[in-house]
C-alpha cells in the first residue's frame, strides 16, 4: 500500500476557487482512478493557501500508471491556473490499525 502526500499552494485569493473546484470535481476524479484506495482532501488551518491531499493507492505502479489516464489528466488541469508550487512524498505503508475512536 502507497500513501501519498501532496501539498499544493496556491495564489492567494484563488483558495475559494480551488477548494470549489476539487470538491466539486476534483476529489472524484482522482478516486476514480484504477488503484486508488482512498482521498482524504483539506486546506491549511496556519497558511490557508496551502492543500493537502492523503491518497492512498494500491502501489506505486497503479500511482504511475494512473498518471497516463484521462481522468488524471482532468483532475490536474482543473488546478494548473491556480497552483503556484508544492512538494509531494510517497510511502510505502503497513496495513492500517484502527484506533481507539475507529
Amino acid at each position: 500500500m502507497l500513501l501519498e502526500i501532496a501539498e499544493i499552494d496556491v495564489r492567494p485569493g484563488s483558495e475559494p476557487a480551488f477548494a470549489q473546484a476539487m470538491r466539486g470535481e476534483g476529489v472524484g476524479l482522482l478516486a476514480s482512478c484504477d488503484g486508488v484506495i482512498s482521498v482524504q482532501f483539506g486546506q491549511g488551518v496556519e497558511h490557508a493557501s496551502r492543500f493537502a491531499f492523503n491518497v492512498v493507492w494500491t502501489s506505486l505502479e497503479a500511482h504511475e500508471a494512473a498518471r497516463k489516464l484521462d481522468a488524471f489528466a482532468r483532475f490536474r488541469n482543473l488546478f494548473g491556473d491556480l497552483a503556484i508550487g508544492g512538494t509531494m512524498h510517497h510511502f510505502e505503508m503497513d496495513a492500517p490499525v484502527a484506533g481507539s475512536s475507529a
